[in-house]
């Protein structure tokens, strides 16, 4: 079996993440190590609250189960969920390295922002004569941006350039579109514009590099650019841009040789960060062959993006159309099937073992649940590119065994899926870092997230719709059908029934001597006639046919061929209704009319037509019981002889 390395991370920062990871797959290669990332992302909601339920993917991780642990801390960046997991690493004796961010009793490993800035920014000053320097970041409180910063004040002070407050910059974040709006405002505002700007990363830069092109500024003879991160696209610009290169492979390589080697937790390691000069700072730079690769590279991006953004699309409508949990089921298994260039050729989605339950929950919210139980089920499940049963696994295990292989190193990405505060299940890929490219992770997990809600709100109005519907249509004293039952109800029931080719079955239920009960006993005996005879209705048929209270004695009940073998609910509705009454000591005797009739769904009348015609076969079954009533009879006499 092969070992086993777990990498905890957050996957905003892409670039270096996948750079990192690159850097680990190359340094495990031929060793029989298979890397286990668990990534996630976390955000801010519309709202305004700071959403971390993404860092319970970490609940899947058994410490203990694993020969080494890496936790890009920086990217993490959430000292809550940081302190969770030192605490549980330490507990399970494991080796262990954080990258970038010191944490109590785990080796560190670092990149070393500081020099590879400080010597760009000594460059800058020695090599190309700038004294005026201005320096801009985000708010964010990483390791690395703080470093940069301490080296742009050192570098000052070594070259005895005053430091100037004023000529250092914070915006809300190190985002590309931020820092693109700060610096169009900078540049209309009509102020004056330093020999040089020091940038906190690439994004910055770039933003600043286009608001000097769209202005006319020339770079670098009116203003000298700087970034740092090294990103792919500084090279390709025009003039390219002058950065810093942080070696994010050399240190995801590094982190797998000293777990390796062996480590000591009190140790903090380095690996140096080094400048890349390019044409942006005054240096000359030879056009090479990334450029025209960058170039094709931007037009499969983009084709790429519009795929995703028809891939998410087709996947909201999954969860929007399907009509039932079987039918939701079925086509998410079919389309991933089918559909799965980002996904990968290997890969399962994940769900709790309770998860169908959660789709027919009535919860307005869902409440808070971070954990995943002790088994999940494969919701779909794609291996080399084939289809595979929906099977279920304990969540130790992590991945299907089909996914497991002991001839090669492998990577396994991880993300969670969730709504709000509510965790379902995950996603699990083999050899497939597509998810951490361009944020694709965070949009896919975003969207079957709230696909999942979606429909579970859906279904929830569906079940309060039905519910209304109940209530609407539901006779109070009687509990079975109103009037409006007929309508609502029992109209749309006929018309499916010979939509389906079944053939309707119609009975009419009629207490006998009702009027009777009420002059001599009260009204309150009628309501109980009127209850018991329900009753007995209830009890003898199916329980998907239809009771309607048609009047105030009568009761008309609506059911079909398919579950109707011929059974005498006229008699058995007499004999249940006589064994009710049996033992309750009524004053009087309670008994009811029933008449029968069945409408082929060849025949062409309406259900109003069909409800006559039982009615008049009741009513013959009526008359028949007046005459044998001698109570009834004696009645009518001295009624004819009155006359």
């Amino acid at each position: 079996m092969n070992r086993r390395i777990a990498v905890l991370t957050c996957g905003w920062s892409s670039h270096f993440l996948k750079g990192f990871i690159q850097g680990m797959m190359r340094a495990v290669e031929g060793k029989n190590i298979d890397i286990y990332v668990f990534n996630t992302y976390n955000y801010i909601e519309y709202s305004g609250f700071p959403n971390n339920t993404g860092f319970s993917v970490f609940n899947l991780i058994n410490y203990e189960d694993f020969d080494g642990i890496v936790m890009l801390s920086d990217l993490i960046n959430n000292a809550r969920v940081l302190e969770r997991e030192r605490l549980r690493i330490i507990k399970a004796n494991k080796p262990a390295i954080t990258i970038n961010k010191k944490l109590q009793g785990i080796c560190c490993l670092k990149v070393d922002n500081y020099t590879g800035m400080y010597e760009v920014l000594a460059h800058l000053i020695r090599m190309h004569n700038v004294s005026d320097i201005a320096y801009i970041s985000g708010k964010e409180s990483a390791v690395d941006i703080a470093e940069r910063y301490k080296a742009y004040k050192a570098v000052l002070e070594d070259n005895n350039i005053p430091f100037n407050n004023e000529k250092v910059y914070t915006i809300d974040s190190c985002d590309y579109h931020i820092a693109y709006t700060f610096f169009d405002d900078y540049v209309k505002s009509g102020k004056k514009l330093p020999q040089a700007f020091c940038c906190a990363n690439d994004l910055i830069a770039m933003a600043l590099l286009k608001v000097c092109v769209e202005n006319k500024i020339k770079v670098p003879e009116q203003l000298k650019i700087i970034g740092f991160d090294n990103m792919t696209e500084t090279q390709c610009t025009k003039p390219s841009i002058t950065t810093v290169n942080n070696n994010a492979e050399l240190l995801g390589s590094e982190a797998v040789n000293r777990l390796l080697r062996g480590i000591n937790p009190l140790q903090t390691l380095s690996v140096k960060s080094n400048p890349v000069l390019r044409q942006s700072c005054g240096c000359s730079y030879s056009v090479t062959s990334a450029q025209n690769l960058f170039a094709l590279k931007i037009l499969d991006e983009s084709n790429k993006k519009e795929a995703f953004d028809s891939h998410m699309e087709t996947m909201g409508e999954i969860f929007t159309e399907a009509a039932d949990v079987f039918t939701l089921l079925t086509n998410i298994e079919n389309f991933f099937a089918k559909s799965h260039s980002f996904e990968g050729t290997d890969f399962c989605i994940f769900m709790k073992s309770d998860w169908t339950s959660v789709l027919i929950n009535s919860a307005e919210n869902l409440p808070q649940n971070l954990t995943y139980g002790p088994q999940v089920q494969a919701i779909s499940s794609v291996q080399n590119n084939q289809k595979y049963l929906r099977e279920m696994i304990p969540v130790r295990d992590l991945i299907p065994s089909k996914m497991k292989t002991d001839d090669k190193s492998n990577v396994f990405l991880f993300m969670p899926v969730f709504h709000h505060s509510y965790v379902y299940g995950y996603y699990v890929a083999k050899n497939n870092l597509t998810m951490i490219d361009n944020r694709y992770g965070y949009l896919w997990t975003r969207n079957m997230g709230t696909g999942i809600e979606h429909f579970r709100k859906k279904n929830m109005f569906k079940q309060m719709s039905q519910q209304y519907l109940r209530l609407s249509t539901k006779d109070a004293l009687s509990g079975a059908l109103n009037r409006q039952g007929l309508e609502k109800m029992a109209k749309p029931y006929y018309a499916q029934n010979k939509k389906n080719g079944l053939t309707t079955v119609l009975f009419f239920v009629d207490i006998n001597k009702m009027k009777h009960i009420n002059d001599k006993f009260g009204h309150l005996h009628g309501d109980l006639a009127v209850k018991t005879v329900a009753a007995a209705v209830l009890e003898t048929i199916p329980k998907n046919w239809l009771c309607i209270r048609y009047g105030g004695d009568e009761f008309l009940v609506v059911g079909n061929s398919k579950n109707y073998n011929g059974e005498d609910y006229c008699t058995m509705i007499k004999d249940r209704l006589a064994k009710k009454t049996s033992v309750m000591h009524l004053p009087y005797n309670l008994s009811a009319s029933v008449g029968t009739y069945s409408v082929p769904p060849q025949m062409d009348i309406t259900l109003e037509q069909a409800v006559e015609n039982v009615d008049n076969i009741m009513y013959e079954q009526k008359q028949e019981f007046h005459r044998a009533d001698p109570e009834l009879v004696e009645g009518q006499k001295e009624v004819d002889g009155k006359e």
